[in-house]
């Protein structure tokens, strides 16, 4: 979950940032948006639903990419519908991208995410989140055609515990920590990764043969998620809820190893507000690295250290 202090000293900004109608990345600002909601799933007695953000002349369009974004609260608040993710999800559709922010079960809600938690319960919230991951998708490709989208061209993004979700969604081993089989059609394969301050249980879940186009924005002093290989909330061996993570740092350091593409924003200070703060301050960056597919594509193995401004 991002850094209150910071969200707060941000929304000050939202309004100037969101409007901004001269930004030669944004072709469509100012012009009209088509949203529907969608019930994808049913589990644990609750209705999991999405929303379809796209440009209203374009609604009749196919073989889009599409963005499937999942918010961040510690697997135990937020929601698809809060207004930084609405906004997100708006300036992604007025890229061109169907753009997708969808509800995921939080399992943790009421209970400790910290060192006092058990680590199998933790493993449990990221399993239960990348399998409402695996839900969404199947429910956008079953509906492809009606949606406009390619079935090729499907983009995971999520900020914190969301980003969390996706990442392991993406690389999830079948047969690892209670996954008997990844709910998705053999063959296939996410077109991109977006993460902003997510971990991995397993490194070596990410191979030669799967790495993803993947672009990372991580804060190096985060608290909760680390950046590199160190313990989800940076919890001791000795403490129950010791559950060792792999940050956007060391995904970096993998996929260089496989020479696979990758862009990584390391934060030099602001923690965990990393998860939040492009969404706001680094939507060029973020088009630039999916706007079509040709940058998604590209190889480019970038690291570049930012301060917080």
């Amino acid at each position: 979950m991002a850094n209150p202090n910071w969200i707060n000293k941000t929304w000050r900004r939202v309004s100037e940032v969101f409007s901004r109608k001269n930004n030669p990345k944004s072709k469509a600002a100012g012009q009209v948006l088509h949203q529907v909601t969608y019930s994808y799933a049913e589990k644990d007695k609750q209705t999991l639903k999405l929303d379809v953000y796209q440009l209203a002349e374009e609604v009749n369009l196919k073989g889009r990419a599409a963005v499937l974004y999942f918010h961040g609260g510690g697997f135990s608040e937020g929601s698809r519908n809060e207004a930084r993710y609405v906004q997100f999800a708006e300036k992604l559709a007025r890229l061109g991208l169907v753009a997708i922010p969808c509800a995921y079960r939080l399992t943790m809600r009421g209970r400790s995410m910290s060192c006092d938690q058990a680590q199998s319960v933790k493993i449990a919230a990221f399993r239960s989140a990348a399998e409402d991951v695996w839900s969404a998708t199947q429910y956008v490709l079953d509906h492809a055609d009606e949606l406009g989208v390619s079935p090729s061209r499907i983009i995971l993004a999520g900020s914190s515990a969301g980003a969390e979700a996706v990442v392991n969604a993406a690389y999830w081993k079948e047969g690892d920590l209670g996954v008997i089989k990844r709910d998705l059609p053999i063959g296939f394969r996410y077109a991109g990764l977006l993460m902003m301050a997510g971990a991995i249980l397993d490194i070596n879940w990410i191979s030669s043969e799967n790495a993803l186009p993947t672009m990372m924005f991580h804060g190096e002093n985060d608290p909760l998620v680390p950046y590199a290989e160190a313990s989800h909330h940076h919890c001791t061996p000795d403490q129950p809820g010791y559950l060792p993570l792999y940050g956007a740092g060391a995904i970096a350091q993998r996929l260089k190893i496989f020479n696979k593409p990758y862009i990584l924003i390391t934060g030099t200070v602001g923690g965990h507000g990393w998860a939040d703060k492009p969404m706001f301050d680094h939507l060029d960056r973020i088009a630039d690295f999916m706007e079509n597919e040709e940058k998604l594509q590209a190889f480019r193995q970038v690291e570049e250290r930012w301060r917080w401004v």
